[in-house]
């Protein structure tokens, strides 16, 4: 679908990494609205083509985020645009979707309101409120009914009244105080759903795909739901995991459910045992001889849950030292590490990992915290490189 257009200004611009917001007269990019981002696609003309990224509504036309590719955008320019249509009518699938499984979920639930969403060609996100708890049984409710709506083939119209006619419409759903006055552009699927929005959307809910509700997190009343409607492959995807997953386990498959939240518990209790068990942990820790503020400590074989609390118990009683705390494997021969460096210190240890290959190690933190794994198991080759490290950063 190529087209006219021609730019009227250069609203902003970053000259050396191409960037541009051009403000277009005419063309056919469809701009954000309704939770939906704007329309790519390329301008291009004599020595001049340009990638549009998004497209935003503006008082005068509609303004195009992108960057220049070849050549360099000038006011007056009359310039051929082609939108990208694969990635439009992807976004259009996804908003209907969007469209069919909310109304499902807040007919099926008395209370539950819609706040926003993103739509977004891979996956898109629902944020909705509701008091109650949301759970999988509700999502999968909406998915079902919502299969049965694409497979149905209803229409999507598309029409635009005035405001007050609008707001008049059974069932209507829209956010009427963020709506101006005048015209209002109007989506339904007779029989279903009616919805203010200015999205994209396609001609009929058998186009939409198959939908599949991909996961949700929140607590009450603040949650969101993600999905697609590539649901084929992602069904398949799914379903190998929780096979595999299945014979991991070992039990009946309507009990998955029932004894991985038994195995999280059983983790909890663990975990806090370990933490009242770590209490009464020695570290057999040695200060470093060369002048350096550095000691360690080494406890083969032992957790590095369990020896954490101790080792930053005993970096926040001396804020001036840095710890080296070596968990050699017993059987392996290489291990976990852990350094803290106490508030007191002045040494920022982040890049301390990068800068010593020699200790091999891997892993992150912070400035004043790392863990990993190494191979080098060596309390003198820690100890003298974090030693040397110090002075380098204090030089």
């Amino acid at each position: 679908m190529t087209f006219k257009a021609t730019i009227l200004e250069i609203i902003s611009s970053d000259e050396k990494k191409k960037k541009y917001y051009l403000l277009l007269d005419g063309g056919n990019f469809r701009p954000s609205g309704g939770g939906q981002p704007g329309d790519s696609g390329v301008l291009r003309a004599g020595g001049f083509y340009f990638l549009v990224e998004d497209a935003e509504k503006h008082p005068r036309g509609t303004v195009v985020k992108g960057r220049a590719e070849k050549g360099a955008p000038i006011p007056g320019m009359e310039a051929e645009g082609e939108v990208d249509m694969e990635r439009h009518a992807l976004l259009s699938r996804m908003h209907t979707g969007e469209h069919i499984l909310t109304r499902a979920l807040e007919d099926a639930n008395p209370g539950l309101r819609i706040q926003k969403v993103n739509v977004d060609p891979a996956e898109t996100t629902v944020y909705l409120s509701w008091e109650g708890e949301l759970d999988w049984e509700m999502l999968f409710y909406a998915e079902r009914e919502g299969e049965r709506i694409v497979a149905e083939d209803l229409p999507v119209e598309t029409t635009y009244l005035p405001k007050e006619e609008a707001m008049k419409l059974p069932g209507v759903k829209g956010l009427w105080d963020r709506i101006p006055e005048g015209k209002v552009r109007v989506v339904q699927i007779p029989g279903y759903d009616v919805i203010a929005c200015s999205g994209s959307h396609v001609s009929s809910t058998g186009e939409v795909g198959s939908l599949f509700v991909t996961g949700y997190n929140g607590s009450a009343p603040n949650w969101e739901f993600r999905f697609s409607v590539e649901g084929a492959p992602l069904r398949q995807e799914y379903s190998e995991s929780a096979r595999r997953l299945h014979r991991l386990i070992g039990c009946r498959l309507n009990q998955m459910e029932q004894v991985v939240a038994g195995y999280q518990d059983e983790n909890g209790r663990l975990k806090k045992m370990l933490e009242r068990a770590s209490q009464y942990i020695n570290l057999p820790v040695k200060d470093y001889d060369g002048g350096a503020p550095v000691s360690s400590a080494v406890l083969p074989g032992m957790s590095r849950d369990l020896a954490a609390p101790a080792a930053k118990r005993w970096s926040e009683a001396l804020p001036d030292r840095v710890l080296i705390l070596l968990l050699p494997d017993r059987e392996e021969g290489d291990g976990s590490f852990l350094l803290y460096a106490g508030k007191d210190v002045g040494v920022d240890f982040s890049k301390f990992l990068k800068e010593t290959p020699s200790l091999s190690a891997r892993g992150g933190g912070r400035k004043d915290w790392l863990n990993g794994l190494s191979p080098v198991m060596t309390e003198s080759a820690w100890v003298e490189a974090a030693a040397s490290y110090m002075e380098r950063r204090r030089a």
